[in-house]
């Protein structure tokens, strides 16, 4: 019984030292590694990175999760006719990254994320948008769509990524242990190759993953404190369960998907426009899980289409 005593007393005083080792942040400001085009605005507290491109009326761009502002390059220079402004979700890009426990909402969260895209809407004098969401980012234009729907003019849903997302009681108590909120970005920070696995399946044509694409992807890798955002994003990633609401969703809304998609299969694309009156479905070929990458040019056609009806 002694034995054990010391033991456990040994252990508990192996995490004490543990969680003292201070761990050096990583990265630079995201001023440092801004763009020409980069723009800047602080919303909930937080440092918010975007892009703009002048025209009339209001498209605003959410990327999807691991992306920025960079996904949607081929809009930004596209000859759309509407105003057009991206930015980087909470957790990503070049926004900055900082812990929710200081903000003023907990931007990380879809429900939070969604607060501060309405939030963003104020800020860039948007009564009315319409809302281009890829993947996580449609599921957050969708729970903007359904807290303030007067606020949207249509929705445009590309591979989007919106079925319900839990958390065990087990993963809880992980990311409830001080030990995982300090650790858990160190291990990110030696996890990039499995990061570059992921947009690489993301691709059905690889030939187009260029090294201008692959640098794009990994600047916000140079952003400080990038891991502990991934982190947060990871932690809070929790997704209700909005079927009931989207069965009353009166907004015109059109779903892109590719029917090679290995992300978010085609189905739940084809599910989604089941459930959401009056919806529409435009499948891509030979594409994967993002169009707007892939194949621009077809996908500026299609979207244009529906902007204009």
């Amino acid at each position: 019984m002694k034995r054990l005593y010391k033991f456990f007393i040994g252990v508990f005083l192996f995490l004490i030292i543990l969680y003292l080792i201070p761990i050096p942040s990583t990265g630079h400001n995201v001023e440092y590694i801004a763009l020409p085009e980069s723009k800047f605005i602080k919303v909930c507290g937080l440092k918010v990175h975007y892009v703009e491109k002048p025209g009339e009326g209001n498209l605003l761009l959410l990327h999807g999760f691991g992306a920025s502002t960079f996904s949607w390059r081929y809009l930004l220079e596209g000859n759309l006719s509407e105003r057009v402004v991206a930015f980087d979700r909470p957790g990503f890009g070049l926004t900055e990254r900082k812990n929710p426990k200081g903000l003023l909402c907990n931007p990380y969260s879809p429900e939070g994320a969604a607060e501060l895209t309405l939030k963003l809407m104020d800020e860039f004098g948007m009564e009315k948008a319409t809302l281009v969401g890829h993947s996580a980012g449609a599921g957050v234009a969708l729970l903007v769509s359904i807290k303030a729907p007067e606020r949207v003019e249509k929705l445009i849903l590309v591979a989007p990524a919106w079925g319900s997302r839990n958390q065990s009681t087990f993963q809880k108590l992980i990311f409830s242990l001080p030990w995982t909120e300090k650790y858990f970005p160190l291990i990110l920070r030696f996890s990039v190759g499995r990061l570059e696995g992921i947009l690489e399946n993301a691709w059905y044509n690889q030939s187009k993953l260029t090294e201008e694409v692959w640098e794009g992807y990994k600047r916000p890798l140079k952003a400080k404190d990038w891991d502990k955002g991934l982190f947060w994003v990871t932690k809070y990633g929790e997704y209700p369960n909005i079927t009931e609401e989207l069965k009353n969703l009166n907004i015109p809304t059109l779903i892109v998907h590719c029917r090679q998609d290995k992300i978010v299969p085609l189905e739940s694309g084809k599910k989604l426009h089941q459930i959401i009156p009056n919806s529409q479905l435009a499948i891509m070929e030979e594409c994967g899980h993002l169009p707007h990458e892939e194949k621009p040019s077809e996908f500026l056609q299609i979207l244009s289409d529906f902007l204009n009806e």
